[in-house]
């Protein structure tokens, strides 16, 4: 699919054949004296273009195809007649337009694109009836227009016909030749591969992305758990409090409030130890999204500040017998010590988050989160956050450089909609990757679970939709006008 992203569709071309009808036209063989030729073979050639551009009669293409191939004009004309009968539409195709047709409510205008002849479309128009052409507003046939598809009069003329914008105009068609010249006058395009993938395709098109997401979001509240790579539930604190940072709604996540310190499992540790603490940055983005008592939360920061290691790093566990330090969270916790005022007491981590940007020492992941996007994101959350005018200075031109280098290059859902998500924090023009995440929605409005973080001690990662569907709702909520 070309680049849509969130722009204004206002009309929807559908071509004919390949798409809402097929024939097994390979399989009629025409025999003459001379040779042997498909029925297929013959609609590729330029008399048959000309016969379908209105440029000859039925009864001229039959002759001149005879003179060609050695074959009686009425065996053409007679396979002709034949083809048009077994010829049948697609149901699934027609539910599929229908229901575009209704959900758009008139705002959008169907049309019929299609490289037919006049009496190919005469005879079709009176087998399947009004049930099946009143799905279009207009019908663009090459015999009226005089060009067929890949012509560019072709698609010149339908606009001229029409008065469509190229950029308001998503043109589905299923041969490529077709769609690239159609693409090369500026409309937006969708190679048909099937019934399945163009529906989703087309409600992702005209389906409002937002509002779909929102109400998958509401249909699952509080089921929001995460996964691993095998279905099992993992339920754990971290992803439940970042929907709520992104989302800002209680009721759509699980959460128990501890008295002080949090820990990253809900109901017990899975894949690793029996007994596992509690940790910096599940209790950091905590203290940062919900609603705290003063005194509690500094004494909280005060402990933080008693579980450094030797570089002045805050370590992940309330337990010293585990040192571990991770880039992503200390960016978390910072964010935490900014927003208390008190982010003069952790100098060496601010210095070491900027060598970590400079010389993209983030781009293979972190131990425990394995893509660039989640550092990059919490960095401009820190930002964006704190408004501290000497972090701006320091970070903003740097981390700007670094995620306009990040835009178009792939990863999975939750990996787009984070780098979105901290383009449209600094200002930056994503369009590319809000197309592609725009195409990856689900039809039940939400997005793939995607790598969230990992246990690396077992192998495993966890992935949560309702996270993905967080991330890809305030990404698209967010996008710069």
């Amino acid at each position: 699919m070309s680049d849509i992203g969130t722009r204004k569709i206002t009309t929807l071309l559908v071509d004919l054949g390949g798409v809402f009808a097929h024939a097994n036209l390979g399989q009629v063989t025409l025999v003459g004296p001379k040779s042997t030729v498909s029925h297929q073979r013959l609609t590729t050639t330029a008399t048959w273009k000309a016969f379908e551009s209105g440029q000859i009669n039925e009864e001229e293409c039959c002759q001149q195809l005879g003179d060609q191939h050695g074959i009686l004009p009425s065996d053409i004309a007679a396979s002709m007649r034949e083809q048009r009968k077994a010829v049948v539409l697609d149901p699934n195709m027609i539910s599929t337009l229908r229901a575009i047709k209704q959900a758009t409510l008139g705002r959008v205008k169907i049309i019929l694109a299609s490289n037919i002849s006049k009496p190919d479309y005469n005879a079709l128009v009176e087998r399947w009836g009004s049930i099946f052409w009143s799905l279009f507003d207009q019908v663009i046939a090459s015999f009226a227009v005089g060009a067929c598809k890949p012509s560019r009069l072709f698609y010149r003329r339908l606009l001229q016909e029409t008065r469509a914008t190229p950029q308001e105009t998503v043109f589905v068609d299923d041969q490529r030749d077709n769609i690239l010249a159609a693409a090369s006058l500026g409309l937006h395009t969708i190679l048909f591969m099937g019934v399945s993938d163009l529906s989703l395709t087309l409600t992702n098109v005209f389906g409002d992305t937002i509002q779909r997401g929102m109400d998958y979001m509401r249909r699952n509240a509080g089921q929001h758990h995460s996964t691993v790579d095998d279905a099992t539930v993992v339920k754990e604190n971290y992803s439940q409090l970042l929907i709520l940072d992104l989302i800002q709604d209680m009721t759509l996540v699980e959460i128990r409030r501890p008295p002080r310190l949090w820990n990253f499992f809900f109901d017990g540790a899975m894949f690793t130890t029996e007994i596992y603490p509690d940790d910096v940055d599940t209790t950091a983005l905590a203290l940062a999204t919900m609603s705290y008592d003063s005194n509690l939360a500094h004494s909280i920061l005060d402990d933080m500040l008693q579980n450094v290691d030797e570089e002045g790093l805050v370590q992940l566990y309330f337990d010293s017998t585990r040192p571990r330090v991770d880039a992503v969270i200390c960016v978390n916790v910072l964010t935490l010590f900014y927003l208390n005022g008190r982010g003069y007491q952790l100098p060496n981590m601010l210095s070491w988050i900027q060598d970590i940007l400079i010389h993209r020492a983030y781009l293979h992941g972190t131990r425990y989160y394995s893509t660039a996007e989640w550092f990059l994101y919490y960095t401009a959350r820190l930002l964006h956050r704190s408004q501290d005018p000497g972090l701006q200075e320091v970070l903003e031109g740097p981390l700007r450089v670094r995620v306009k280098e990040r835009i178009g290059t792939g990863g999975d859902a939750l990996c787009i909609a984070m780098r979105i998500c901290t383009c449209n924090l600094l200002g930056v023009i994503n369009r590319l990757d809000t197309e592609t995440l725009t195409r990856l929605q689900y039809e039940d409005g939400g997005w793939e679970p995607s790598a969230l973080y990992d246990f690396p001690g077992v192998g495993k990662s966890v992935g949560n939709r309702g996270l993905t569907t967080a991330f890809a709702v305030k990404a698209l909520q967010s996008v710069p006008e």
